[in-house]
């Protein structure tokens, strides 16, 4: 009955270990249609971020930057 008793009230461990408890990859989880879908939709997120990444490049070149060009003309 004490160690059970010890156990429970001992403090919580020190160092990165205690850190990383809550973090660990459940399987079972990812292999499921939620899981599944989660994977799925981070994936397209990270893709549709790249795409409008690009592109506000693409558009800051092309528009906004100023052109060595243009001074030279007035």
């Amino acid at each position: 009955m004490f160690s059970a008793w010890d156990r429970r009230e001992r403090p919580p461990e020190e160092g990165a270990a205690a850190e990383l408890q809550g973090f660990g990859v459940d399987k079972t989880f990812l292999s499921s249609l939620k899981g599944i879908l989660l994977e799925t939709e981070l994936v397209f997120g990270i893709i549709l971020v790249s795409v409008f990444a690009y592109d506000a490049f693409k558009i800051y070149r092309t528009e906004l930057m100023p052109r060595a060009s243009e001074g030279d003309q007035q």
